[in-house]
């Protein structure tokens, strides 16, 4: 049996391995940013990430939200969720923002997806995930930034949320309901 600090240098390890592979994850969701509920592109990149990784997944949750689930090879424990989200302000000073739509990452959501894919490298490398009990639910998260609130109230018009916020919706419809922490 590894001790912790084995387990924790095998995750470093992945990381390391895989290192521009995740700074690309990064450049690319901050090269196209989308504000909530728009984020087709990011969650489709979640979603391809998570297929390659092997992680089963549920995709178009509140529009575009993402939660995948591995479970841990020692048997039952705790689900540790790790979050990352999707969306993007408008901030048309910035100087990677869109020129259409003006949108930008300049709340570095675009590091907390790549984090997230990075987390989960390390911990789904064989050194580590073999020695982990309970789950572990990386949730991609849409419509933080609260912005765009004429568009968001369509969307609620329409009957395609009921709060205008991607983690209100997410509890609303019990994304969260298996997550310990």
């Amino acid at each position: 049996m590894p001790t912790v600090a084995e387990i924790k240098q095998a995750a470093i390890a992945a990381i390391e391995e895989r290192k521009e592979e995740i700074i690309g994850i990064a450049k690319t969701i901050l090269q196209n940013p989308e504000t909530g509920f728009t984020e087709q592109k990011t969650s489709r990149l979640v979603q391809q990430q998570f297929q390659r990784m092997g992680i089963p997944f549920q995709a178009g949750l509140a529009i575009t939200g993402v939660k995948g689930m591995v479970q841990g090879k020692t048997g039952p424990g705790p689900t540790v969720a790790v979050i990352g989200e999707l969306d993007s302000l408008r901030v048309l000073e910035h100087p990677f923002h869109d020129d259409v739509t003006g949108a930008a990452h300049a709340c570095g959501h675009h590091c907390q997806v790549a984090n997230m894919m990075g987390a989960m490298v390390g911990l789904m490398a064989p050194g580590v995930i073999d020695h982990l009990a309970g789950r572990i639910a990386p949730i991609a998260v849409p419509a933080e930034e609260f912005i765009e609130v004429e568009r968001r109230m369509r969307l609620r018009d329409e009957g395609k949320i009921e709060f205008m916020g991607g983690k209100q919706e997410f509890i609303k419809l019990g994304v969260f309901d298996d997550v310990d922490m």
